[in-house]
């Protein structure tokens, strides 16, 4: 019922971009990321878990191989989990051996986004769409970090996602693709006039400076949602949204 230090220390680490690098693993926490674990596990290597997690939880600890369930003390996840709040479960994952193909309407495509709270509930909103590949610029938060694994409530394992992208280069790519670029920027048209029937991605960009004239310059169009009321701009997470929802319904006819 417990592991050795070194284990629990590298568990710890896997918080640090250098080490999920290193190991090629990250740790998700929590019981909604187990819950879709247990429909992909191919995902998974270890599952770290509290007795009374297990008792709480069995009709779902008991879909997954006892091989990979290792049962510790609510102290040792406590030390492990990067949640101020750990709920006695954490898992650790493989990351994934490349990166994936380009497919599905809409695109997201995200420079710069650092805030892992938003990236997070970015990837939740695109999977809740039926949006599809994510592609993340250079400069943004890792989407493997903890926070961002937490805020996309499982979502991490069903999208398709492309990070570290050169944002120039991957606009290029999209639009060999077939797809148009619409940028999204305050310095945009009203994003209701748009035609969103055809293949298309959304460009967003940093939640403090948005995004470069040179950026813009490159896509298709560039839209904005009005503001009716006092507000400075919508947060990032939210607009992102926004934008998905209304391209979805217009797909849909």
């Amino acid at each position: 019922m417990s592991i050795n230090n070194a284990r629990l220390r590298w568990v710890k680490s896997l918080a640090k971009k250098s080490a999920r690098v290193e190991s090629g693993r990250f740790f998700a926490e929590g019981s909604q990321s187990l819950k879709v674990l247990a429909r992909k596990q191919y995902w998974l290597e270890k599952i770290y878990v509290t007795e009374d997690f297990m008792i709480a939880n069995k009709p779902l600890i008991s879909e997954f191989n006892p091989d990979l369930i290792e049962e510790i003390s609510p102290e040792q996840i406590q030390r492990m989990a990067d949640a101020s709040t750990p709920q006695g479960v954490l898992a650790i994952c493989k990351l994934p051996p490349k990166q994936p193909s380009v497919s599905g309407s809409p695109l997201v495509m995200l420079e710069q986004v650092s805030d892992p709270g938003n990236l997070g509930t970015i990837i939740r909103t695109a999977d809740a769409s039926g949006a599809g590949t994510i592609l993340i610029g250079e400069g943004s938060a890792d989407v493997f970090s903890p926070k961002v694994v937490r805020s996309s409530a499982g979502s991490i394992f069903h999208v398709d996602l492309m990070q570290n992208l050169e944002m120039d280069s991957a606009i290029e790519e999209v639009q060999r693709l077939g797809y148009q670029v619409f940028a999204a920027d305050t310095s945009g048209s009203d994003f209701r006039a748009g035609d969103y029937s055809s293949k298309h991605a959304w460009l967003l960009g940093n939640e403090a400076h948005g995004l470069g004239s040179e950026l813009r310059a490159k896509s298709n169009k560039t839209f904005s949602l009005p503001i009716a009321g006092e507000a400075e701009s919508l947060n990032l997470s939210v607009a992102a949204g926004i934008l998905l929802y209304h391209s979805a319904f217009s797909q849909q006819g």
